[in-house]
């Protein structure tokens, strides 16, 4: 026999008598490396972006009555939304999309809170003569509105209710009036604006959620306004603050106490952050003293022009 095929012979002997050192997963048999299994790694996706940045809904004055509008942050799609003989204010999203809440005086001469669901065309009224109601906020999770509203005499306080309507209650009566409110991105903080010396000059304030340790935040700032918005991560606040028809946007440094200003010149106000926190869109005189929305980077660079329509557009909130 060649020598040759006398080695293959021996090789293949000396293979039968070794011990398996195999692992059977089923019908395949794979053999065992001895080192451990790495776990599987995968490629995450890239988030996913809304085409034209995201929409924007705000008050648009139509005539003789304050509406309801929305248009793409580029610009585009717009539409009314509300067309009724009576004032609609202070429109802002559920955090879970979808649907709106508003203050309006449809129902007579007080205004009052009311839920529009998209699908189906829905109204839904969630106050009803409680007193004057204004600047809603969501709370994250959705089920809880809060809003400043003047139920008599004395100035006006924080309340909440329930997204069904249930359970209008008082959360804070201050010292002074209250103008504006927005509830914090992680649900434990409110900031509101309160009046301090005059009916033109308000303070920021925050407290705990259930209405306890209410602590003032802004100090010096002269002229802010009564509009405020948590950017999506609870660092910051947007304000405007200046004098009286020269007000410009800033950040306010919620740990650092620090104040930022993003805007210089045309009388701007009620600025909102978009959902990822990229952008910032606000209401502006900058227009030859015509009220339009503009959106800028977060930072104050790149300012856009987003409506143009010769009656006022003001109170930009993202959609989320």
């Amino acid at each position: 026999m060649p020598l040759g095929l006398i080695l293959v012979v021996i090789a293949f002997g000396i293979c039968l008598l070794l011990p398996s050192t195999s692992v059977n997963l089923g019908s395949m048999t794979v053999p065992d490396s001895g080192l451990p299994t790495p776990l599987p790694t995968f490629t995450l996706l890239p988030r996913p972006t809304k085409p034209n940045i995201g929409r924007i809904i705000f008050t648009c004055t139509r005539g003789d009555y304050n509406q309801l509008c929305m248009v793409n942050a580029d610009g585009t799609g717009y539409q009314q939304i509300t067309n009724v003989e009576a004032h609609n204010y202070y429109p802002v999203f559920s955090p879970l999309g979808g649907s709106i809440v508003y203050a309006s005086n449809q129902n007579g001469g007080y205004f009052d809170l009311f839920l529009f669901v998209f699908e189906g065309t829905r109204l839904i009224r969630l106050t009803e003569n409680i007193g004057n109601v204004i600047s809603p906020s969501f709370s994250p999770d959705g089920n809880t509105i809060l809003f400043a509203n003047r139920a008599a005499e004395g100035p006006t306080s924080l309340w909440t209710v329930e997204n069904t309507g249930e359970n209008p209650k008082l959360l804070y009566a201050g010292p002074n009036t209250i103008v504006g409110a927005d509830w914090s991105p992680d649900g434990g903080t409110i900031a509101f604006a309160m009046a301090v010396e005059g009916p033109d000059a308000y303070e920021v304030f925050l407290m705990n959620a259930d209405g306890t340790n209410v602590r003032q935040l802004t100090r010096g700032l002269p002229g802010i306004g009564g509009s405020l918005d948590w950017s999506p991560d609870g660092k910051y606040l947007l304000i405007s603050a200046g004098p009286q028809g020269d007000k410009d946007i800033f950040r306010i440094d919620v740990e650092a106490k620090t104040a930022t200003q993003l805007t210089d010149g045309g009388n701007n106000a009620a600025s909102s952050y978009s959902p990822d926190g990229q952008w910032i869109a606000f209401n502006s005189l900058r227009n030859d003293v015509q009220a339009d929305i503009y959106i800028m980077r977060a930072d104050g660079s790149s300012m856009r022009q987003v409506t143009d329509n010769p009656e006022p557009d003001w109170q930009p909130q993202w959609e989320p």
